[in-house]
């Protein structure tokens, strides 16, 4: 059974189209990455999967039942971030867990909130006060409020911005143990692009309020262009070799030892064969395909 079911969704502010048609399908137990660069329509969509804004036209089901009709009945089990985390920096972790699930009228028990913080890593700091916390640690304690009503669907907008590293890597372990240990789905808007490729199952990416691409993160990394790093002592003399062909335009980069192009992978093994040909000697051929790579590319195409 889909969890969110989008289709058609379009939200407009008078002659500008925020969102202009956007189709999307998560699944059960999916980790679902929301790609797409600042003003490309991520946070309205959103809002609109949320019930907090108005579509101008299309249809969003959660767990397949329209969000028009059963609005009470499915918010209920959503958790959900759409800012930043904000709290009483002078109460501790504990008691802005039980003021904050009393108004969502969440189960606010020693037990429910204390299971909530061991998710998030933060049993050991429920009785310091928020004004200790680092931002990572307050962007934790923010999906613990959305644990609280123990939720199916998880929707998470930007968690690991303004975070350190060590912030980071604790945001990403967090939502792979909710998927994996607590069988949540998560729906994860980013523009952190290696967060995503290291976090999610499936992934879309749109710009301008438009659907670019969809599909399994594997997929999509394996469709395209790649990166290849081809090792020569001669780089320089490999640019003018390939200056004739329709390669020339593909070079993306060069070191004293490599030069770099933008191939799809079926065009790797002429281009070597083509500069073996003009004698140059080749020391390896290194094929990299990053999700930032694909995202960038899909978004100038786009544009």
């Amino acid at each position: 059974m889909p969890v969110i079911t989008v289709r058609g969704l379009h939200k407009s502010y008078g002659d500008f189209h925020a969102v202009n048609g956007i189709d999307l399908t998560v699944e059960q137990g999916d980790v679902y990455g929301f790609l797409g660069p600042n003003g490309a329509g991520k946070s309205t969509t959103i809002r609109m999967m949320l019930s907090l804004v108005k579509p101008t036209s299309g249809t969003v089901a959660l767990f397949d039942k329209p969000l028009t009709t059963h609005r009470e009945e499915i918010l209920r089990r959503v958790g959900a971030i759409v800012e930043r985390p904000d709290f009483y920096n002078y109460l501790t972790a504990y008691r802005n867990l039980e003021l904050l699930g009393r108004l969502s009228r969440a189960d606010v028990s020693t037990a429910s909130i204390m299971r909530v913080l061991g998710i998030v890593g933060l049993d050991t700091r429920a009785h310091d006060k928020v004004k200790t916390f680092s931002h990572g640690m307050k962007q934790r304690l923010g999906i613990a409020q959305a644990l609280l009503h123990d939720p199916d669907l998880i929707v998470l907008d930007e968690p690991t911005t303004g975070l350190d590293p060590q912030g980071m890597k604790d945001i990403r372990e967090l939502i792979l143990s909710l998927s994996a240990d607590h069988r949540k789905t998560v729906f994860l808007s980013s523009h952190i692009l290696p967060e995503v490729e290291l976090t999610a199952t499936r992934m879309i990416v749109i710009n301008r309020g438009k659907t670019i691409v969809e599909g399994s993160v594997q997929d999509l990394l394996n469709a395209g262009r790649l990166r290849v790093t081809i090792e020569t002592d001669r780089p320089h003399d490999a640019v003018t070799a390939l200056g004739t062909t329709p390669f020339a335009g593909r070079i993306n980069g060069m070191t004293e030892r490599a030069l770099i192009l933008m191939l799809d992978r079926n065009e790797i093994a002429g281009v070597v064969h083509h500069l073996d040909q003009h004698g140059l000697a080749i020391h390896g051929v290194v094929p990299v395909r990053s999700l930032e790579e694909y995202f960038l590319s899909l978004v100038r195409e786009a544009s």
